[in-house]
């Protein structure tokens, strides 16, 4: 040792920490017409199908419009699986709930920090055309979204907190996101601590941050449950399971989903 410090030579140990590996979702053995075993099925109606040569997970608005007058029909006893027959306050969300369909990835608990990234496809849906990415899943079944919506060509950060929706953050209005039906695009979301961004087909839309206090706009003050203080969907750190998210009629195609956390 004393001579490796007379020749000016320090010994230095690095310690590598080994990053979680990917979730790359693969739907090739999943059977055509079956609800997909990768993920589990909440709210709404979600079913694998055939596109081409891919297997995708299809959400099917169809059964929604037959039930709209009363949504929470398809709120079926197999929510109760999101955390336990016992919790009854899932329950009580229910009539709101049941506007959204979700479906939760299979096998992954937790995730806080990293990027989440789905290619969606636009089937079909009068009343909306939505596609999104569920995280920040709660046990009562509280959550964020991340969604891309094809009747407003836009993308929006949404939170769901005490039985109502509400908007956090839209992309630029003035700069619509106008895609091709027909084409697969990607939907990606990225966390970092307490910073939430958004991108579509790689292109920026939207950034928020966790935990801060709203300010007032164009209305007034603003919802006293956009307050973190208020708001346990609002705080840092983002900690939930993840998933499929949807809109009321809205039949979309999904595949290609991959979550990759980061410590």
């Amino acid at each position: 040792m004393k001579a490796a410090l007379r020749s000016g030579i320090v010994l230095v140990t690095v310690v590598f920490l080994a990053s979680p590996a990917d979730v790359k979702v693969d739907l090739k053995a999943e059977q055509v017409g079956r609800a997909p075993a990768k993920f589990e099925p909440i709210v709404g109606a979600w079913v694998v199908a055939q596109d081409g040569a891919d297997k995708v997970v299809m959400v099917d608005g169809r059964p929604w419009v037959a039930s709209k007058d009363n949504p929470t029909k398809l709120l079926v006893q197999t929510a109760r699986k999101l955390y336990g027959a016992s919790n009854e306050e899932l329950m009580d969300n229910a009539k709101q709930f049941a506007f959204y369909p979700v479906a939760l990835l299979r096998g992954l608990d937790n995730f806080s920090n990293g990027s989440i990234t789905v290619k969606f496809k636009t089937v079909a849906g009068d009343a909306d055309r939505c596609s999104g990415i569920l995280f920040n899943v709660k046990p009562n079944g509280e959550w964020l979204a991340l969604r891309f919506n094809d009747t407003e060509n836009n993308v929006a950060l949404w939170e769901f907190h005490d039985g109502i929706r509400r908007n956090l953050r839209f992309s630029d209005r003035e700069k619509p996101f106008k895609l091709d039906r027909a084409q697969w695009h990607e939907l990606k979301l990225v966390v970092d601590g307490a910073s939430i961004k958004g991108f579509l087909d790689g292109a920026p839309a939207i950034e928020y941050t966790l935990g801060v206090d709203p300010v007032p706009g164009r209305k007034g003050a603003p919802n006293p449950d956009l307050f973190p203080a208020n708001n346990p969907v609002l705080r840092v750190p983002v900690a939930g399971r993840v998933g499929l998210w949807s809109k009321t009629d809205s039949t979309s195609y999904f595949k290609d989903y991959v979550v990759s956390p980061k410590p």
